[in-house]
């Protein structure tokens, strides 16, 4: 079972519990969220898997992960995208967006985003375990999904609002 430090609205380990303890008490813990762009400024967006504990068959993109107790954010964007998408990424590849906090009736996290610019390489979802399926949107159908029927994981939506906000960052990944 996966432990998960527990962390004040400052990003200070206050404590550690198991990832499921934290979700069912509310407890603020800690999150990466990955953006995954290739040459042609497209997002890999994923619909998670329906045996997801949280929101699954949703869509979001490219991914999003717990940081597992005493592991930075660096280390667990890195493991994440592994993982879930069977990509491997150094840390000079992973660029830092922002941090920033997100609350719902689900979780309570603080949440370290990343992007990957220019990615060239193939994905390889877990489509036995995390990822139902995936593939590159251009950002004109992200924004067109975006306002239809499919199911978006609310930390995504978050996720971008952040992204966009941070205009400087955003536009050397994608033109918005």
């Amino acid at each position: 079972m996966e432990e998960v430090d527990v962390v004040d609205a400052h990003d200070n380990v206050v404590g550690k519990a198991k990832r499921e303890e934290a979700h069912r008490k509310g407890l603020l813990h800690r999150v990466v969220f990955v953006m995954l762009f290739d040459a042609d400024g497209r997002l890999y967006v994923q619909q998670r898997s329906l045996k997801k504990d949280l929101y699954p068959g949703f869509f979001e993109g490219s991914l999003s992960g717990h940081v597992l107790s005493g592991e930075s954010y660096m280390e667990a964007a890195e493991r994440e995208l592994h993982e879930e998408l069977g990509v491997c990424v150094s840390p000079r590849h992973l660029k830092d967006i922002v941090l920033f906090g997100f609350h719902d009736d689900e979780e309570r996290v603080l949440v370290r985003l990343f992007a990957v610019k220019d990615f060239k390489c193939g994905v390889e979802p877990d489509t036995e375990g995390e990822v139902k399926s995936g593939e590159f949107w251009a950002w004109k159908k992200l924004e067109f999904e975006l306002k239809g029927k499919k199911l978006f994981h609310p930390l995504f939506r978050k996720a971008l609002e952040e992204f966009k906000a941070v205009k400087e960052k955003a536009v050397e990944f994608v033109k918005l």
